[in-house]
């Protein structure tokens, strides 16, 4: 068993890394000072999402982002998607919930994790199908639209999360509370 856990570690932490570094990039290109102005409205969204947020509050974000990496990582490497990773979304949800203290959040996460889960065995086996069986144009099509529901998804799941642990924020609350 240890045997074959080792090379999904491997890969994850492989595709972990590079999505990191993407990212990086990514937030440093938006983020990058401009000479005519000190804080862009984009650099105000971004550090603003951030502000006034504890510890815990921190935790669940970040656990957030290694949870959805991880979907992504399935995603992308669907043929080789087993009962470990199952194992470790729900681990990734409890710790969620327990960060985010929030029952709720566990119940819906285990939830929505199993179904990405199980989306991703049925894509698995309609690629299958079509590769060993008989290529068939509305498979092609169920599994190419089965995919984008799956990223979109993950997508909403991952902005969801974040704007509950950011919405729960004693500045956000005040916030909406003087609007009001």
């Amino acid at each position: 068993m240890l045997q074959n856990i080792i090379p999904i570690i491997f890969k994850f932490i492989l595709f972990f890394a590079i999505f990191v570094c993407v990212g990086y990039v990514v937030f440093s290109f938006l983020l990058r000072e401009k000479p005519e102005s000190k804080l862009t409205s984009t650099r105000q969204r971004i550090f603003g999402l951030f502000m006034e947020l504890d510890n815990l509050s921190i935790i669940s974000i970040s656990i957030i982002c290694v949870r959805s990496i991880f979907l992504w990582y399935m995603y992308w490497n669907r043929a080789e998607v087993g009962i470990i990773h199952l194992y470790t979304l729900l681990f990734l949800s409890l710790l969620f919930g327990i960060f985010s203290r929030s029952i709720k959040n566990i119940v819906l996460d285990f939830g929505s994790n199993t179904a990405i889960y199980f989306s991703l065995l049925s894509s698995k086996l309609l690629s299958s199908y079509l590769i060993e069986v008989q290529f068939v144009w509305y498979v092609f099509w169920g599994n190419f639209l089965l995919l984008f529901f799956i990223g979109l998804c993950i997508l909403y799941f991952f902005i969801r999360h974040v704007n509950d642990v950011v919405s729960r924020t004693k500045f956000i609350r005040r916030y909406r509370s003087e609007e009001g």
